[in-house]
């Protein structure tokens, strides 16, 4: 099913108009104000996805299972219907009109503070509508993220301008003015992990994030400070895991795309698989003293569910496959706009989108490695694994959190010997 560019299109000229009047009217309240920014910034996900169908517009929702076409258009549906209750609002507020519903006008600027005192004009009601505004552009942008709409791009070589040849799409790519004073980059930025059970490939790389941040954060240049650790805090779970899970029936309950999708649920309270653990630990990389540390943490949790808070709680969520990504925002959607905060909190990621796929490529997927016969592990897969994940990060945290890799001559190799895991 060919996603719908007359659905898009209606939408962004809704958008378009309410943004307009928005921009025209002086002494807007703050509420009205807010309001308009975030439509804004709806409306420049809405372009790209625009741009995107354009460019491609019978594969477009290629990379989308049947279920996650469904689900698009719905939200799109939805979207379409909360745009026109803004510009309702602000084209009632431009001419005056208090209510439709009560066909009121007002003439005198001063009235217009009893505007507010009406229900269809309230606080509770506007107030509403930015969240759903909030909502909108977080889901859709984890749509977006598995269509590769937004997927990483390298930087252009120094010298060369981006290569953007459509005016709506330069438009949406356009980075924000600089504000007048420099704003100092956060630092409190939050990622969690998500695999099936919590005990390889989720603690794989909540691990390796760490073990990259301790590097980083013990990094000294000539005499001076490293660069910036960006991430605060790093943690992992499990979909299908009820140890310290507050939303086990929303899971058990979820529509999913398919039923191979729903796997057995687990207790929780399982050990990583020590195989994966060695392929991080048990070499020369990274072999200073913070890598047992890092090891003493990984080897010794266990397997945990996930709480309903984590879309407010955490900027990034990560996932390893479009299986994984599919049941993740479907838990997004159920859970609904009271999970999740403003402010691009609780964007759902597939980690393989940091991996190169080719250009219009997707997401590359990131399985549990082949097992022998007997189901014993194979310690080269899980090496393979770990690399893979590796590379994934170290892209991530170029992009987005403006990472520079480590040189391992800028701090003294250690002396400690390599962590011993006793796994092979």
């Amino acid at each position: 099913m060919a996603l719908d560019l007359g659905t898009v299109l209606a939408i962004i000229e809704i958008a378009d108009k309410a943004i307009e009047i928005y921009k025209r009217i002086d002494g807007l309240p703050q509420q009205m104000s807010q309001l308009g920014r975030r439509l804004t910034k709806l409306n420049i996900f809405l372009v790209r996805l625009e741009v995107f169908i354009k460019t491609k517009p019978v594969t477009a929702s290629a990379s989308l299972y049947p279920g996650q076409q469904q689900d698009l258009g719905k939200l799109l549906d939805g979207i379409k219907e909360n745009v026109t209750k803004v510009y309702d609002l602000f084209e009632r507020y431009e001419k005056g009109i208090l209510s439709r519903s009560m066909d009121l006008e007002f003439r005198a600027k001063w009235i217009s503070n009893i505007w507010f005192s009406l229900i269809d004009n309230s606080p509770e009601k506007i107030q509403l509508i930015m969240e759903e505004i909030d909502y909108d552009r977080s889901v859709l942008s984890d749509y977006m993220a598995i269509m590769a709409i937004d997927r990483p791009q390298r930087p252009p070589a120094a010298g060369r301008k981006p290569n953007i040849t459509n005016k709506a799409a330069a438009g949406a790519a356009r980075p924000a003015k600089p504000a007048g004073s420099p704003v100092k980059s956060r630092r409190d930025y939050k990622v969690l992990f998500v695999d099936p059970y919590n005990t390889e490939r989720s603690v794989i790389a909540e691990s390796l994030l760490k073990l990259f941040g301790e590097r980083t954060k013990n990094l000294k240049t000539n005499g001076g400070p490293g660069p910036d650790w960006r991430i605060s805090d790093v943690q992992s779970a499990g979909f299908f895991v009820k140890a310290g899970s507050d939303c086990v029936d929303v899971i058990d309950n979820l529509q999913y795309s398919f039923a191979s999708f729903k796997k057995d649920w687990r207790p929780g309270g399982q050990k990583p698989v020590g195989t994966a653990l060695a392929a991080v630990f048990d070499n020369q990389w990274y072999d200073y003293p913070f890598k047992r540390a890092v090891w003493d943490e990984a080897s010794g949790r266990t397997s945990r569910g996930l709480r309903k808070d984590m879309f407010a709680r955490f900027d990034f969520i990560f996932v390893f496959t479009r299986r994984e990504h599919d049941n993740m925002v479907k838990l997004k959607e159920a859970l609904g706009k009271n999970a999740a905060a403003p402010r691009g909190k609780g964007r759902v990621l597939h980690l393989g989108a940091f991996l190169a796929q080719g250009a219009g490529g997707g997401s590359k997927e990131i399985l549990y490695p082949k097992t022998n016969p007997d189901g014993s592990q194979i310690r080269s897969n899980w090496n393979g694994k770990v690399a893979e994940i590796k590379t994934a990060l170290k892209e991530f945290l170029k992009q987005e959190m403006q990472w520079k890799q480590p040189d391992d001559k800028d701090t003294p190799a250690s002396t400690q010997k390599a962590v011993s895991t006793g796994k092979s």
